[in-house]
C-alpha cells in the first residue's frame, strides 16, 4: 500500500512539472527578436562621417544606438563649454584691472561659477536654470549659466541629449536607447526626459538605477511609474557584468517589463589579442542562445588590425552577428518581452508533494526502520506547509526551499538506491536507471522555479554549496552505516579502531590530494568561481561546442558519469570495502551536476535538456571505456597474483 501512494504521489508530481514546465517552454519560445546595439559615445571615436557610417552600419543589421545625456562635466572634458570661478575672476581682474563686460553685471563671489556654453544647449540650459533659479543669457553664440555658489556636485547636471545626434540616429531608421545616470540633483529632469522621448527601452548607465536611494525605493517607484506610464522597457544588464543596486527591485515595479543585456568591455575588444572577431560573435551568440538574452551593447573596434580599418572590422562584425543570428532563427530587432509566467500554485504544490515523498524515502534509507511509520505524518506536514507559505504570499520562498530540497534528495537517491544499496540488475541499467532518477528531480525543481523571475534572473536559485555538499553528506552518512554494520562492530568500536589506524606517507599524501580536489570542488561550483578558468580548459570548450552545438558540463561527462560506471561495474567485488568510497564520491558528482544544471532556470529548458543528454551518454561512453580498462588491468593482476587460473 506503502509502494502505491508513493508512485501515486510521483506520478501526480511529474504530471504537474510536465504542466508547469510547458508553459515555461512557451513562453521561453515566444521572443526571437533581439536588439542590436551600438554604444554612441565609443563610435565618436571612430574617424568616420556619422551619417554614412549609421547608414552603413544599419545596413548591417543595427537596430539601436545607445545615447547618454550629456552632462556639464561632459561639455567640460569634451571643450564644448568651460567654466570660469568666482576665484578665477576675481584674481584675473586684480592682475590686469580688468573684468569681462559679459560677466562683469553678475553678483559673484568667490564661491560663484561661469558655465560658458555652446547655445545648441541653450534648451537644455535653461531648464537646469529655471529648476535651479540661476541666471542665465545668451552670448552671440554662447550661453552663460551663473551659479551663485558653485558646488563639484553640479557638475552631474544635464542639459539633455545631443539633439543633433539624436536627429541623426532616429533619420537613420535606428532607435535610440537613452543610457540615464542616478543623480539626486537631476533625477527627476531625467524622469522628464523619459517621458519627452518615449523609447522603447531604456539601459541604465553606472552603479545604481536613476532614483535608486539607500535607504527607500521612493525615487525608484517614479522611475517605474514614467516607464509604465510610457511603456518603456528596462534593460537589465547580465549581474556578473555589471551588478546595477535597484535592479531587482525596479523588475517587480515594472512587472517584469525587462529584457536581460549581454555586453563585452572596450579594453576587451581592443586589448585581448586572442579575442578573435569569431570568438567575440560565438560570446553574444552563446548569450541568446543559452541565457534568454535579447538585448546585445555592442562596441566598436577601435584599433586598425590586419590591414583593416577599425570602422571596416566593426561593419564586419556587426554584419557577421546578425547573419548568425538568422541562421539560428533569431530575428535582429523588435524584441518584445516575455510574457508574467508563473506557474499555477496547484501545480506547485504537487510538484512540491512528490520532491517530500522523494525526501521522505531518502530518510527511510538514512534511519532505522522504526522511523517508517512516520511517512505518511511527514508527508502531510509537507503538504500544510507549502499550502501554509502560500496562503502567506511566500511563494518565492517556497519556490526556493523545493528547488534546493530537488537538488539535494535525488542525486542522493539515485546513488543510494542505485550503486550502494542491495539488488540486482546489470551495471548499464542501473546506470540508466540512477540518470533517471535525477532528471526525475531535475524536472521537479526546473517545475518549482517556474516564474518568470527567475527566467529572468531577477530571483535565482539559492543554496548552490548546499546542494552540492550535502548529497556527499548523506551519502557519506549511508556508507558509514552499512560499513559499521558489515565490520560487525559497533559506531564506537568503529571509530576508537579509525583513531588507533598507523598514519604512513602514503595516507597524507591522498588526505592532501583529497583536500585539494574538494578545494577545487567548491571553488568551482555557484554563480561565481573563486577558482578561474584555465585556458586548456577553454579550449577544449570551444572545441565541445562547436562540435556538439552545447557543451555538457566536464564535471558530468568527464568525473561523475565515468566513475559511477566504473563504480557499478565493479560494485560486487569492492562494494564493502573502504577504498570503495572515493569511487562513490566521484560518481555522485555527475548526479549532482545533473540537477544544476536545471537550477538554472534563465537557461532556455531545451538547452538543459541538451546539456544533460549530452553529459550522459559522452560520460557513459567514456565510463564504459574506463571499466574495460580497470577490469583488463585487473584480470592481469589476478593472474600474476595467481589468483585467476586462466
Amino acid at each position: 500500500m506503502k509502494r502505491k501512494i508513493f508512485i501515486l504521489i510521483f506520478l501526480l508530481a511529474l504530471i504537474s512539472s510536465l504542466g508547469a514546465l510547458y508553459g515555461r517552454y512557451r513562453v521561453e519560445n515566444a521572443v526571437q527578436g533581439v536588439e542590436l546595439i551600438l554604444d554612441y559615445d565609443a563610435l565618436s571615436q571612430l574617424e568616420v562621417d556619422k551619417a554614412e557610417y549609421l547608414k552603413e552600419l544599419k545596413d548591417k543589421g543595427l537596430t539601436a544606438i545607445a545615447l547618454y545625456p550629456v552632462r556639464l562635466m561632459d561639455l567640460l572634458n569634451s571643450k564644448e563649454a568651460k567654466l570660469i570661478t568666482g576665484t578665477e575672476l576675481i584674481r584675473y581682474s586684480l592682475i590686469t584691472g580688468e573684468l569681462n563686460p559679459l560677466l562683469a553685471d553678475f553678483p559673484f563671489t568667490e564661491e560663484s561659477a561661469f558655465l560658458i556654453a555652446d547655445n545648441k544647449y541653450q534648451s537644455g540650459l535653461g531648464k537646469i536654470a529655471s529648476k535651479y533659479e540661476l541666471e542665465y543669457r545668451l552670448a552671440g553664440e554662447e550661453v552663460i549659466l551663473f551659479f551663485p555658489e558653485w558646488k563639484n556636485e553640479f557638475l552631474h547636471l544635464s542639459p539633455g541629449f545631443d539633439q543633433e545626434a539624436l536627429a541623426l540616429i532616429r533619420e537613420k531608421g535606428l532607435k535610440p536607447v537613452p543610457r540615464f545616470y542616478n543623480n539626486e540633483l537631476i533625477n527627476d529632469y531625467y524622469q522628464e526626459l523619459m517621458a519627452e522621448m518615449a523609447p522603447e527601452l531604456i539601459i541604465f548607465a553606472g552603479a545604481d538605477l536613476t532614483g535608486y536611494q539607500n535607504k527607500g525605493n521612493k525615487g525608484l517607484e517614479k522611475t517605474a511609474q514614467v516607464m509604465r506610464a510610457n511603456k518603456i522597457c528596462f534593460g537589465m544588464i547580465e549581474p556578473f557584468i555589471a551588478r546595477q543596486k535597484g535592479a531587482v527591485s525596479l523588475a517587480y515595479l515594472l512587472d517584469f517589463n525587462i529584457l536581460r543585456v549581454h555586453s563585452i568591455q572596450q579594453e576587451e575588444m581592443d586589448e585581448r589579442e586572442n579575442y578573435t572577431v569569431d570568438k567575440i560573435i560565438e560570446r553574444y551568440m552563446r548569450a541568446v542562445r543559452e541565457r534568454n538574452v535579447r538585448l546585445l551593447y555592442l562596441k566598436p573596434f577601435l584599433r586598425d588590425k590586419d590591414g583593416q580599418t577599425a570602422a571596416g572590422r566593426t561593419l564586419a562584425y556587426i554584419d557577421n552577428l546578425a547573419e548568425k543570428l538568422e541562421e539560428a532563427g533569431y530575428k535582429p530587432g523588435s524584441p518584445a518581452s516575455y510574457d508574467k509566467y508563473i506557474s499555477p500554485g496547484f501545480l506547485l504544490i504537487l510538484t512540491g508533494m512528490g520532491i517530500i515523498a522523494g525526501g521522505v524515502l531518502l530518510l527511510n534509507y538514512l534511519l532505522p526502520e522504526k522511523y517508517a511509520s512516520y511517512n505518511y505524518l511527514l508527508l502531510v506536514l509537507g503538504l500544510l506547509v507549502e499550502l501554509a507559505l502560500l496562503f502567506l504570499g511566500r511563494g518565492i520562498f517556497l519556490r526556493k526551499v523545493l528547488a534546493l530540497g530537488s537538488a539535494v534528495v535525488f542525486p542522493s537517491l539515485a546513488i543510494i538506491s542505485q550503486l550502494m544499496d542491495n539488488g540486482h540488475g546489470h551495471y548499464i541499467f542501473r546506470f540508466i536507471k540512477a540518470c533517471l532518477i535525477s532528471l526525475v528531480g531535475a524536472l521537479f525543481l526546473a517545475a518549482s522555479l517556474a516564474h518568470i523571475s527567475f527566467m529572468l534572473y531577477v530571483d535565482l536559485f539559492t543554496g548552490v554549496k548546499l546542494s552540492f555538499i550535502l548529497p556527499l553528506v548523506f551519502i557519506s552518512v549511508y556508507f558509514l552505516q552499512g560499513y559499521i554494520k558489515g565490520s560487525g562492530q559497533t559506531f564506537s568500536t568503529t571509530i576508537k579502531a579509525f583513531l588507533e589506524k598507523e598514519i604512513k606517507v602514503k595516507h597524507l599524501l591522498l588526505l592532501a590530494l583529497l583536500a585539494l580536489a574538494g578545494l577545487i570542488y567548491i571553488g568551482r561550483t555557484g554563480n561565481y568561481f573563486i577558482i578561474p578558468v584555465s585556458r586548456l580548459e577553454v579550449f577544449f570548450r570551444d572545441l565541445l561546442e562547436k562540435t556538439l552545438y552545447i557543451r555538457p558540463r566536464f564535471k558530468e561527462f568527464l568525473i561523475g558519469h565515468p566513475f559511477l560506471l566504473l563504480a557499478l561495474g565493479l560494485r560486487k567485488r569492492f562494494k564493502d570495502s573502504l577504498y570503495f568510497y572515493p569511487l562513490i564520491i566521484l560518481a555522485t558528482i555527475g548526479q549532482i551536476n545533473i540537477l544544476n544544471t536545471f537550477s538554472h532556470a534563465h537557461t532556455p529548458l531545451l538547452v538543459s535538456f541538451l546539456r544533460s543528454f549530452h553529459g550522459i551518454w559522452l560520460g557513459g561512453l567514456l565510463g564504459f571505456i574506463l571499466l574495460g580498462i580497470v577490469n583488463y588491468i585487473m584480470l592481469k593482476l589476478d593472474r600474476y597474483r595467481g589468483d585467476y587460473p586462466g
